[in-house]
């Protein structure tokens, strides 16, 4: 099984476990499975209070056993050498929110997920796209500014962490750069605690 076969296996398992979890918390979801509302960056729908929410679920899978304090948010990536929008800024997406996976940890002795038993537990952190954005925008880093950026770091080819003015890397985060993928993403890696610190995320689980 291949690296892409792999994944896709791992977040259906992973999907049967959430929506097992939203059950219990008495939340009224609907999982998603056509493919032009997943291109629309909808995974779940939360019905609550005459309101219907749309949520993209994003996971660390690749990261099982490990609790990592930051996240990335993608600004764009190459699809046949053509420089394409990431899914933070892409106008397609109707993302409302996102729900950050991570700390995902198996039953003691486990390294790979092969089922939703494995789990033994999880974090979800809600971010709300529309405060998100926002909030950049607020520290100098609306969409035009952050493709400034991008367009240095690919012309310079300047991989992995970059820091910029706008952001304390230490507390805020930095740009990344990934060289490894045929995708060569660049993300705006951001702190869980600090988003949740300037209330553009909370935690849900």
């Amino acid at each position: 099984m291949n690296r892409f076969q792999d994944d896709l296996k791992q977040e259906v398992v992973l999907a049967s476990y959430l929506d097992s979890l939203y059950d219990s918390k008495g939340l009224l979801t609907e999982r998603v499975t056509d493919s032009t509302r997943q291109h629309q960056g909808i995974d779940l729908l939360i019905h609550a209070k005459g309101t219907t929410y749309m949520i993209d679920e994003k996971a660390q899978l690749h990261y099982l056993n490990a609790d990592l304090k930051t996240f990335t948010f993608e600004l764009s990536y190459l699809k046949n050498n053509v420089l394409k929008t990431g899914w933070l800024f892409d106008e397609h997406k109707s993302t409302q929110y996102y729900f950050l996976i991570t700390g995902i940890y198996l039953k003691k002795g486990l390294l790979e997920l092969h089922a939703a038993t494995d789990i033994d537990n999880l974090k979800i952190t809600s971010v709300n796209r529309h405060l998100l954005i926002g909030h950049l925008a607020e520290l100098g880093l609306d969409k035009e500014r952050l493709k400034d950026y991008e367009q240095d770091l690919r012309s310079s080819k300047s991989f992995g962490k970059n820091y910029i003015a706008e952001l304390d890397s230490k507390i805020q985060g930095v740009l990344f750069y990934t060289e490894h993928l045929a995708e060569q993403p660049i993300n705006i890696q951001l702190r869980l605690e600090y988003l949740l610190e300037q209330k553009i995320a909370k935690r849900f689980h």
